[in-house]
C-alpha cells in the first residue's frame, strides 16, 4: 500500500467516525426536541413508572443552604400541583418498590431530614392545604429538646402520623460527626470513633455494637410510640459504607434513604433522591431540577455526581 494510499484510508476513516458521532448527536438532540415538545404541547408526562424522592431539611423565615422560606415552600408545593406532578405517600412508595403496585406518572415523594419542629409549623398545614402528603426522618433522641432549632415531640408526630404522614428513623443519637485520633470529624455510623476515657480509637468489633446498639434503640422507640410499620432509614450525610448496610439488613431495614441523585424503579434498595430545600431553589428551579432528572444532559450530570459522592464516602 502506498503512502498515498494509507492517507486517504484514514481520512475516510475520520470522516465516518465524525459522521457516526455527528448522527448519533442529532438523534439524541431530535429527540429531547420532541419529547419536550410532546410533554409540553401535547399533555404527556414528565416520567412514568420512576419516583423522584425529594429532600428537604428545615422550613424558616431565614433561609440558608438546608433552609427554605414557608412562602418558598408553599410554592413548591404549588408548581408541583400545576405541572401535573402527583405527591404519593411513603406507603405507596414502598408498595411500588416491593412490585406490589404502581404509581401514577410523575410520582414524586417528600421528605424531610432530622425532624425539626417547623415541620409540624409550616410543612403540616401547607401540605394539607394542598392534600398531599410527606415523611419525616427522624433523630430520636432528639425528639422534644428545645435547643436553637427546636425539634417535633411526640404528640406532635402521632398527630401527623394519624393524618397519613410517615416517620422513620434517621438514628437514635448518631447523626452528629464525631472524630478520630487525628481530631477529624467522621461519621460516627460509617467510621470507628476516638474512646476519649479511653484514650484510643475504638475496635472495629466496638464501633458494629455500638452502630447496631443506635440502630436497634431507634427502631424500637419508634415501633413502640407508632405502631408497627416498615423499617427503613436514612443515611446521616447521605454517608453510608457495607458494615452498616451489612447492620441495617440484620435489623430488618427494607430500604435505605442515601445521598444519590436519581429516580427510583421497583426493586431499588438503595433510593436515591432530589436535594432540593436550600434558599437558593425557587418554585421554577425546582421544575427546571426536575426536568433535568429526565434529559439527557441532566442525566449525565447525575452520574458524575454520585460518582463524587460515592467517592468521598469512600
Amino acid at each position: 500500500m502506498t503512502r498515498e494510499n494509507g492517507d486517504n484510508e484514514t481520512t475516510m476513516k475520520n470522516s465516518i467516525r465524525r459522521f457516526i458521532v455527528i448522527t448519533f448527536v442529532l438523534v439524541i438532540f431530535i429527540y429531547a426536541v420532541l419529547h419536550d415538545f410532546y410533554r409540553n404541547h401535547g399533555g404527556g408526562y414528565h416520567f412514568s413508572n420512576r419516583v423522584a424522592v425529594l429532600e428537604y431539611h428545615h422550613i424558616d423565615p431565614n433561609a440558608s443552604d438546608y433552609t427554605i422560606t414557608p412562602e418558598t415552600f408553599r410554592n413548591h408545593l404549588a408548581a408541583l400541583k400545576a405541572n401535573h406532578y402527583n405527591v404519593i405517600s411513603m406507603q405507596q412508595f414502598i408498595d411500588f418498590l416491593n412490585g406490589k403496585h404502581s404509581v401514577p406518572p410523575d410520582a414524586v415523594v417528600l421528605t424531610f431530614d432530622d425532624g425539626y419542629e417547623s415541620f409540624y409549623k409550616y410543612a403540616y398545614p401547607a401540605l394539607k392545604e394542598q392534600n398531599m402528603t410527606a415523611t419525616n426522618f427522624i433523630i430520636v433522641n432528639y425528639l422534644g429538646t428545645n435547643p436553637e432549632t427546636p425539634f417535633l415531640n411526640w404528640d406532635e408526630i402521632k398527630e401527623m402520623k394519624n393524618d397519613g404522614f410517615g416517620f422513620y428513623s434517621h438514628t437514635y443519637n448518631s447523626h452528629d460527626l464525631s472524630i478520630d485520633q487525628s481530631g477529624n470529624p467522621v461519621s460516627p455510623l460509617t467510621n470507628p470513633i476516638f474512646l476519649k476515657d479511653k484514650n484510643r480509637m475504638e475496635t472495629q468489633e466496638e464501633y458494629k455494637l455500638r452502630v447496631k446498639a443506635d440502630l436497634m434503640k431507634a427502631e424500637e422507640i419508634i415501633q413502640s410510640k407508632l405502631g408497627n410499620q416498615d423499617k427503613i432509614f436514612c443515611f446521616p450525610h447521605g454517608r453510608y459504607n457495607q458494615t452498616l448496610l451489612d447492620i441495617g439488613d440484620q435489623l430488618g431495614y427494607s430500604y435505605y434513604f442515601t445521598g444519590l441523585d436519581g429516580l427510583n424503579t421497583t426493586g431499588t434498595k438503595l433510593i436515591k433522591r432530589v436535594n432540593v430545600g436550600s434558599a437558593d431553589v425557587t418554585a421554577n428551579s425546582l421544575l427546571r431540577i426536575l426536568h433535568g432528572e429526565t434529559s439527557v444532559i441532566g442525566n449525565l450530570r447525575i452520574i458524575l455526581k454520585n460518582i463524587l459522592v460515592k467517592h468521598r464516602m469512600a
